[in-house]
């Protein structure tokens, strides 16, 4: 007997072994990014004391609350409705394939058994359980990989903690190397040595400066050596990839890429209602069509519940992939920059259109040179539709209703490689009227890269693009993230003339698009009238597309 139970602890024993050593195979850059890249979609969930006031986890700094003060939500901190296998299971059903959550943020409250303080939800609350480990637990029974997030400089409670503002209770006065090397190093080394093997690390500093690579090397030393195959995000003086928050750009950023995203519009628990299905599906699908990752955030309440609403949504959007996922995991950047009708990815040397408005004649066109050896819809068992090629121009015939109210998918199996479609105004010779920024030129809007722009300190002005041939012209894209344009007008040269091709008002905030009838021309420019609000001109992007007739 005694032999046969060596025998058996040998065996686990071995086993435990083999589990150990496939964690800490390390895996090259490119093996671990493309596999994360082809995951696409993953959940993020902010969760903290902030849900009890309801205001945003901003709340404490925003209302200015103490430190003392803020600190006694704990006390009401007992959300014995959370239950970490249902929030997992919310996130599969919904095609998402990680999912992150806030370990620690801006507020320095603990949402796991940390010994390094007893600011925690282990011990400074009645609800006294470790919902991180709860949920990495439940994460793994259920096939999502786990990741976790963490404010690192940013700290609202603990001494030498920033707070991108001046400190507004002298109870969080103190040094940061002291709070790095007393608090936020040992917590990390916490998280990375006892929940298991971490996806995705996504570190915070929102508003706070003073992060520099001799403070974070602690930290990647960590990882590396307790995590060799953790994802990190960009905000750490260094990173794998590169995290844009909500405004996402008209066009692709350069490299891996994920944008974080809401369900509400905010990210702490705050009762507002979720956006709808529509508004949310094309995000997901605008950010795949850039070959960018999604990290879609849910609140939760006090309670433990993610709202209802929110559910609802998500259950809409799995719905959705459980169809259509094809077009959207593993897939890479579409060829064509814009499409008046929709968006649109690859895999191979396959094409996904998603379109959002079906013709009403049946027939869509697509300015397409590849020969295209089939032609179906994605969600409808695949059923064949027509085709009819002349030259350049290939029209589809497709069915009088759309599979889907929102998104319906085409997909075109094609020959030969897909050339990229961009805009006609892409790092064409660009001039203004406006005084120049020296360190932010006009040609900024025309580089293809977003994380440049052009700022002038003028409020009126135009800027004007030499296509340096006469082109066909049918649509205009514009990216503004500030000091958008309230009363503006695009124009195109005819002789001698300015002939105006539209006047419009109020731009909105990231993406602005217009399509309207034909021109030709070689020069087009965009004269501004009046900017939102105080300063100066500031665009991030200009661009001009044939139109697909």
């Amino acid at each position: 007997m005694k032999r046969i139970i060596s025998i058996l602890i040998v065996i686990i024993a071995l086993q435990m072994s083999n589990v150990l050593s496939a964690q800490s195979v390390p895996l090259t850059y490119e093996q671990k990014m493309k596999e994360w890249n082809e995951s696409k979609f993953g959940m993020f969930i902010h969760w903290g004391l902030y849900a009890i006031p309801a205001k945003g986890e901003w709340y404490m700094r925003q209302s200015k609350t103490s430190v003392a003060e803020y600190a006694k939500l704990a006390a009401q901190f007992n959300p014995t409705q959370f239950n970490a296998d249902e929030w997992a299971s919310i996130a599969k059903n919904s095609g998402m394939k990680y999912l992150v959550i806030t370990s620690k943020h801006h507020d320095g409250f603990a949402m796991f058994d940390s010994k390094v303080t007893d600011y925690t939800i282990v011990k400074a609350t009645p609800f006294k359980r470790d919902v991180v480990k709860e949920l990495s637990i439940a994460c793994k029974k259920a096939g999502i990989k786990f990741g976790i997030y963490y404010s690192t400089i940013a700290d609202w409670h603990h001494p030498g903690g920033q707070a991108g503002c001046p400190h507004w209770d002298s109870a969080q006065n103190g040094n940061l190397d002291d709070y790095m090397k007393t608090v936020a190093v040992p917590q990390v080394r916490e998280l990375a040595t006892e929940y298991g093997p971490i996806y995705e690390f996504w570190f915070d500093n929102d508003g706070s400066k003073g992060i520099t690579p001799a403070l974070a090397q602690p930290i990647h030393d960590i990882l590396k050596q307790f995590q060799p195959n953790v994802i990190e995000d960009s905000r750490l003086a260094g990173g794998d990839f590169q995290s844009q928050e909500q405004n996402i750009s008209p066009f692709a950023p350069k490299g891996y890429w994920e944008a974080c995203v809401t369900t509400t519009g905010g990210w702490g628990y705050t009762n507002k209602p979720a956006k709808p299905t529509s508004e949310i599906l094309k995000m997901i699908i605008d950010i795949s069509s850039k070959a960018g990752n999604i990290l879609l955030n849910v609140g939760p309440d006090a309670q433990g519940l993610i709202p209802a609403d929110n559910v609802d949504r998500l259950k809409a959007v799995g719905s959705w992939l459980a169809k259509n996922g094809e077009s959207i995991y593993g897939s890479d950047r579409g060829p064509f920059d814009y499409l008046p009708w929709g968006e649109n990815t690859r895999k191979g040397n396959t094409l996904y259109l998603h379109v959002y408005d079906w013709p009403k004649d049946g027939l869509l066109k697509l300015k397409l040179t590849n020969k295209v050896t089939k032609a179906y819809l994605l969600a409808d068992n695949k059923q064949k539709i027509g085709i009819k090629a002349i030259g350049e121009k290939l029209t589809l015939q497709l069915p009088a209703i759309a599979p889907d109210s929102i998104a319906s998918v085409i997909a075109l199996e094609v020959e030969g490689d897909i050339k990229r479609v961009t805009s006609l105004a892409t790092d064409k010779p660009v001039s203004t009227s406006c005084t120049e920024d020296k360190a932010r030129l006009v040609k900024n809007v025309v580089d293809d890269n977003p994380g440049s722009e052009w700022r002038s300190k003028d409020s009126t002005g135009w800027l004007e693009i030499n296509l340096q041939a006469e082109q066909s012209i049918g649509s205009v894209r514009v990216g503004a993230f500030t000091n958008m344009p309230e009363k503006f007008s695009l124009q195109y040269k005819q002789g001698d003339n300015w002939v105006t091709i539209f006047n419009d008002t109020d731009m909105p905030r990231n993406e602005y698009v217009k399509t309207f009838a034909p021109i030709k021309a070689q020069y087009v420019r965009l004269v501004i009238n009046k900017i939102k609000g105080n300063g100066g001109i500031s665009l991030r992007s200009f661009e001009l597309f044939p139109p697909m007739d």
